[in-house]
C-alpha cells in the first residue's frame, strides 16, 4: 500500500526517503550523479539500484543505507576510491588508480637534469607544460598525455584498448599524475623543502617512499566465476548431491557482496559476513510457509525475532567449508591469488556428533520389528538394515545395489562397488570390494541374490524411486518414522547409525587401520607409506569382516535352513 503522504506521478511515486521510488510493485533507489564526478564514475548521469523488496518499510531502510553509501562514493571519487567497475576485458578502476600512482612514482624517481638552463627558464618550461596539460580543451591536453598513457598501458600489461571508456578515464588519471609531478618540480626549483601533494590522489606517493603496488584483482565478477565453477568439466566426476551443497553458500555470497562484484575484491570481512548470515538462518526455511518468498537477510531477522531453531553448527561448518573450497578453486585457476574464506571456523569449539550408534535395546528392537515392517517378506525393507549393519555400507550404496555386483573375488563372496551411470559414490575410496559377512549368508542373502539374478538389474527392485537419490529419500523417511514410532529411538539415531555400529564392531575386533578403511570405504591416511600398494587382499578383508559381532544380538530365529542355503563358492 502506498502511504497517503507520498506524492504519486503516474506509475511512479516518490517516498519521503530521498531517492526511493516505486515502479509497479518493486522499489528502486535513484540518485543523480554530480557533474564534477561523472567522468570518474563511468560517465553515467544517475545511479539506479533495485532494492529487491516489495515491502515499503524494508525499502525505506535499504534506501537510507544506500544513500549513505552513495554519499561516500561521491566523496571518495576524486581521491581515487571510486567503486569497482569492470571494463569489458577485465580491468578495474582500482588498477587504473594504482597504475597512475605508479607512473607518478617513476616520474619522481627520475632526477630532472636542467643542465645550463636557468631557474627562470625552467619555470617557464614547466608553466608551459602545465598550461597544456591543464587546458580545459580536451584536444589540447589529450595530445600531451596520450603518448604517456599508451606507454604505461603497454609496460604494465593493462588490458585497455584505445576507444574503451576506461581508456579515456585512465588518460585523465595520467594527466593528473603529470600535473602533480610538474607542480612538485616547480616547488623544488623554488627551493621548497619537504614533500607535499597538491592532488589528494597522490598524497602517499613520493620518491622516497615504497613504490605503489599495482593491485591485480580479478576482472571476473563473482557471478562469472560461479558459472565457470558450475560448468567446469574437470568437476564432472562429482556427484549431483555434492553440487547441491554449494547452492546456499552461493546464494549467501550473492546476497552479501552481489553478483557483479569482482571476485578479487571480495575481502575477508565479506566472507565473515557470509559466515554470520549462514549461522543466523533458520532450519528448514525452504520448507516452512512462514519463511517463503523472503531474502536470506530477512530470514535471519525473522528467525531472530521468532526464536526459531537455527542451522546446526555442523551444517554451518559444512557450508563454510564449501565457501572456502570455492575460493580455493579460484586460486587454483589463477583467478585470484589468495583465499579470503580460509579457516572461517577456526578457533570455534567443535560440536559433538549428533549421529549416535544404536544401543543394545534399540538394535534388538529394530531386528524384532524388521519382519513386520517388511510385511513378512524378505525384500528391500528387510535386507537393507541388515546389510548396513553387517557391511557398514552407506544407505545409497545399499539401496542401489545391482545383482551383477555380487561376485566371487579372491575365492570369497563379495560385493564389488563401482561408480556407474545411474549410481554415484560419495568419495573415491567408496569404490571397494566388500566381503559378504557370514551372518548375512546364514540369514539367506545369497539365496535372495541368486533368485534376483535371473531378472538382473537392481537387487531391491521393490523399493520405489526414480533414481538413487529419490529412492534414498523415500526409504529414509519411512525408516526414520518406523524408528521413532515403533522403537522410540533417541534423537540422532538413523540408518547411518548402523555404519557407526559397524565401525565399533571393527574397532572391538582389533581390525588394523588399513583394513578398517578398506572395508568402510574411508580414504587412505595422509602418511606416505599408506599410499604404497593396492591394499589388503579381499580374502584377508573377509577374515576381519567375519570378526565383526554384536554381543547379545541373536538372529538365529531369522536364519535360513542350511539345506536352502546356496553352496559357498
Amino acid at each position: 500500500m502506498v502511504p497517503t503522504s507520498a506524492p504519486t506521478f503516474g506509475r511512479f511515486w516518490v517516498a519521503k526517503v530521498a531517492g526511493l521510488i516505486r515502479k509497479k510493485s518493486a522499489y528502486f533507489y535513484v540518485r543523480r550523479i554530480p557533474e564534477e564526478v561523472r567522468s570518474l564514475l563511468g560517465g553515467k548521469q544517475q545511479v539506479t539500484r533495485s532494492l529487491n523488496t516489495t515491502d515499503f518499510r524494508v525499502a525505506s531502510d535499504r534506501a537510507r543505507r544506500m544513500a549513505a553509501e552513495t554519499d561516500k562514493v561521491f566523496a571518495d571519487a576524486p581521491l581515487g576510491k571510486a567503486p569497482s567497475a569492470v571494463a569489458s576485458r577485465g580491468v578495474t578502476r582500482q588498477q587504473l588508480f594504482d597504475a597512475a600512482r605508479l607512473h607518478l612514482y617513476n616520474l619522481e624517481r627520475r632526477t630532472t637534469d636542467w643542465g645550463d638552463t636557468s631557474p627562470e627558464a625552467a619555470k617557464e618550461i614547466i608553466h608551459t607544460d602545465l598550461a597544456n596539460i591543464g587546458s580545459p580543451h580536451e584536444e589540447v591536453w589529450a595530445s600531451a598525455v596520450q603518448p604517456a598513457t599508451a606507454k604505461v598501458i603497454k609496460e604494465l600489461g593493462l588490458e585497455l584498448d584505445r576507444g574503451d571508456r576506461l581508456w579515456f578515464e585512465f588518460a585523465s588519471l595520467i594527466r593528473r599524475a603529470e600535473q602533480e609531478h610538474l607542480e612538485r618540480e616547480l616547488s623544488r626549483i623554488n627551493g621548497v623543502i619537504g614533500s607535499t601533494a597538491t592532488d589528494a590522489l597522490f598524497s602517499n606517493t613520493f620518491a622516497h617512499s615504497l613504490p605503489p603496488k599495482l593491485s591485480l584483482p580479478s576482472g571476473q565478477s563473482l557471478g562469472q566465476v560461479i558459472t565457470r565453477f558450475e560448468n567446469d568439466p574437470t568437476r564432472g566426476h562429482l556427484t549431483e548431491s555434492a553440487g547441491k551443497k554449494y547452492i546456499l553458500p552461493f546464494a549467501v555470497l550473492r546476497e552479501v557482496v552481489g553478483d557483479d562484484k569482482p571476485i578479487g575484491e571480495i575481502t575477508r570481512a565479506d566472507c565473515a559476513a557470509c559466515h554470520e548470515l549462514l549461522a543466523a538462518l533458520p532450519r528448514n526455511y525452504n520448507k516452512l510457509s512462514a519463511f517463503r518468498g523472503k531474502g536470506l537477510k530477512e530470514l535471519a531477522e525473522l528467525a531472530k525475532s521468532t526464536s526459531a531453531k537455527l542451522l546446526s553448527q555442523g551444517t554451518v561448518q559444512v557450508y563454510a567449508h564449501h565457501l572456502s573450497a570455492f575460493f580455493n578453486y579460484a586460486v587454483q585457476k589463477g583467478i585470484i591469488d589468495h583465499n579470503p574464506a580460509s579457516r572461517l571456523m577456526a578457533g570455534q569449539p567443535k560440536e559433538g556428533s549428533s549421529r549416535l550408534t544404536f544401543n543394545d535395546d534399540e538394535l534388538k528392537g529394530l531386528l524384532a520389528e524388521l519382519p513386520g515392517w517388511a510385511g513378512n517378506r524378505r525384500g528391500g525393507r528387510f535386507w537393507a538394515p541388515l546389510v548396513g549393519l553387517f557391511s557398514g555400507m552407506r544407505l545409497g550404496e545399499v539401496l542401489w545395489l545391482h545383482t551383477d555386483e555380487f561376485q566371487t573375488v579372491d575365492g570369497i563372496d563379495a560385493i564389488v562397488l563401482r561408480r556407474t551411470d545411474d549410481r554415484s559414490l560419495k568419495t573415491r575410496g567408496a569404490a571397494r570390494v566388500v566381503p559378504i559377512h557370514a551372518e548375512l549368508k546364514r540369514l539367506g542373502l545369497m539365496k535372495f541374490v541368486e533368485d534376483r539374478k535371473r531378472a538382473g538389474g537392481r537387487l531391491f527392485i521393490d523399493l520405489p524411486g526414480d533414481d538413487q537419490q529419490h529412492c534414498v529419500d523415500m526409504f529414509q523417511k519411512r525408516f526414520s518414522y518406523m524408528l521413532k514410532q515403533k522403537i522410540g529411538v533417541r534423537a540422532g539415531v538413523s540408518f547411518h547409525s548402523l555404519r557407526h555400529n559397524f565401525r565399533d564392531g571393527l574397532r572391538n575386533a582389533g581390525s588394523p587401520t588399513d583394513v578398517t578403511r578398506a572395508l568402510g570405504g574411508w580414504g587412505r591416511g595422509g602418511s606416505i607409506e599408506e599410499r604404497y600398494g593396492q591394499g589388503a587382499r579381499p580374502a584377508v578383508l573377509s577374515q576381519w569382516m567375519d570378526k565383526v559381532t554384536y554381543p547379545g544380538l541373536d538372529l538365529s530365529h531369522l536364519h535360513m535352513a542350511k539345506a536352502d542355503q546356496p553352496e559357498a563358492a
